[in-house]
């Protein structure tokens, strides 16, 4: 069996290929990203998820562009309150 394995050593295993022309994905490329969530409504995107026939993930990802569009649409208004804090400085 060995003698096999070593028979062609110094020969290519793969033939050499020539390059024409380099593609480019017409997809963005997507980027990992983490977000907390509690057990409860970690359950409740199973369960729907589940239920759509769908994974997590893509339910996610489907909640997450849903919202974006939303947003930029004017559909959705995020509150937000500003605060000031006034520090001591040390001498």
């Amino acid at each position: 069996m060995a003698k096999n394995t070593m028979k062609n050593i110094n020969q290519p295993t793969v033939k050499a290929t020539q390059v024409t022309q380099q593609t480019e994905d017409d997809k963005p490329k997507n980027y990992p990203i983490s977000v907390y969530v509690t057990e409860k409504e970690r359950d409740w995107l199973d369960d729907l998820a589940r239920g759509l026939g769908v994974s997590r993930h893509s339910l996610m990802q489907y909640g997450i562009r849903y919202f974006m569009k939303q947003y930029r649409d004017g559909k959705i208004e995020i509150p937000t309150e500003t605060k000031t804090v006034t520090e001591i400085q040390s001498p």
